[in-house]
């Protein structure tokens, strides 16, 4: 059982006691939703609230916190702080903080119903696991504050999108191209999700011809999704994805967190069946590289460069441009990167053992898409066997499956973010 519970664990001017605003429960979860009244000030005048959460290690309990203090006027209240902010803390650890809730996790905020009546107030959503939590709220001049937090039941992915209301027009897109049903499934899915603003920017009369092309439609809503599994913004770096499309999108951290040419702009929206990451702009998948062969598509993509200058130094392009099938767990450029220095320019000038590795990544004769993975061994192309898993996302050896199901003519790419080296 998971518990939320608050105590008030000081405070730098005098307080009211913290008292309960509401409560829920059911088989899994007992929380306290709170409310912690009190005199706020910058500087030293901060209020802390303490809050503890209760319950199995492996446990996540979604709760915004709210620091309000304008809307307090409306209430009679003669001293209400000004621009609260609110910092969250686990120990001494920061989680986060937020001065003004429009500009951070506005989408999630607003589709959770608990959004501030006042843009200046404060909010955050965090999904704390068991332990201990301090919420520090501060204002902008000394005043009456009240620091909040609200368990949230979480939603999927679909009603996630309706209920934060600045997604009509993909939410309409996906009802026209009849994937309402699939983003209602199980999942797991990641949603990277264009706002209604991301598609205003869009040439004039596009949607309307998009609302008329149904396949085109689907194919780049499709280009928007990652199935089976949820890419948290901690597991981003600069490493292509799968998409649902069979396309590969190309993440990056360098100016901010970018999918393709679009900003990530708010992360990690948790529901149900999926995390939602909010982009500014639509992204356009390429040609379809179902066409291609594996080098072909290994080729395009750009992010493939050692491998692919391996593979060419090996003189093993023409077997894997051949009939196959074959499945290739391809490790990007920055999975080669994570080799001790002149590693790579020692192999290129070993050329056996570096066909010997490389065949290693490969499994010949059959196409291994990931409705089809178990844990177990498996023999690759040099000979030797690799341990597959499935405990905590799908691995071969040691390296992390991260984008799978790369469609290609002559057989399926898995991407891996290390490379494996077969046995001595």
């Amino acid at each position: 059982m998971k518990k939320l519970s608050s105590y008030l664990l000081a405070l730098s001017l005098v307080s009211a006691p913290a008292f309960a605003a509401g409560h829920i429960s059911d088989d899994h979860v007992e929380v306290k939703n709170l409310s912690t009244r009190g005199m706020v000030s910058p500087g030293e005048g901060t209020m802390i609230t303490g809050v503890s959460v209760e319950g199995d290690g492996t446990d996540y309990v979604p709760v915004l916190f709210r620091g309000v203090g304008p809307s307090l006027a409306e209430f009679g209240v003669a001293n209400a702080a000004g621009d609260p902010a609110i910092t969250l803390f686990k120990g001494s650890d920061w989680i986060a903080t937020n001065d003004n809730w429009g500009t951070a996790q506005p989408s999630a905020i607003r589709a959770s119903g608990l959004a501030p009546m006042n843009e200046n107030e404060s909010a955050l959503i965090a999904n704390l696991v068991p332990g201990t939590y301090t919420l520090h709220l501060s204002g902008d001049h000394a005043g009456v504050a009240l620091s909040e937090a609200y368990f949230i039941e979480e939603k999927s992915v679909p009603q996630n999108l309706i209920d934060a209301g600045n997604f009509t027009t993909l939410v309409a897109a996906v009802q026209a191209a009849g994937l309402l049903d699939t983003l209602l499934g199980p999942g797991p899915y990641t949603l990277f999700a264009p706002t209604d603003e991301a598609f205003a920017k869009l040439p004039d009369g596009t949607v309307e011809g998009l609302l008329n092309d149904i396949p085109t439609l689907s194919n780049i809503l499709l280009y928007h999704v990652v199935l089976g599994q949820e890419v948290m913004a901690a597991d981003v770096s600069t490493n292509p994805v799968v998409m649902a499309n069979g396309n590969v999108a190309s993440l990056s951290v360098e100016n901010g967190v970018m999918i393709d040419n679009a900003n990530i702009v708010e992360v990690d929206w948790m529901g149900t069946n999926g995390i939602i990451h909010v982009i500014d702009t639509v992204i356009i998948p390429g040609d379809a590289p179902a066409g291609q062969t594996i080098v072909e598509n290994l080729i395009a993509q750009g992010n493939f460069t050692t491998l692919v200058a391996a593979v060419q130094a090996a003189g093993l392009v023409d077997t894997l441009n051949s009939a196959g099938p074959f499945t290739l767990f391809a490790p990007t450029d920055a999975a080669f990167a994570k080799l001790p220095e002149g590693t790579v320019e020692n192999l290129l000038d070993d050329i056996p053992t570096l066909t010997d590795i490389l065949l290693y990544h490969v499994i010949s004769g059959a196409k291994v898409e990931s409705s089809m993975v178990t844990a177990g061994d498996v023999m690759m192309a040099n000979g030797d066997s690799a341990t597959l898993s499935t405990d905590g996302g799908v691995m071969i050896n040691d390296a992390n499956v991260t984008g799978v199901d790369w469609q290609s003519s002559n057989g399926v790419i898995h991407i891996i973010d290390s490379v494996i080296l077969p046995p001595m």
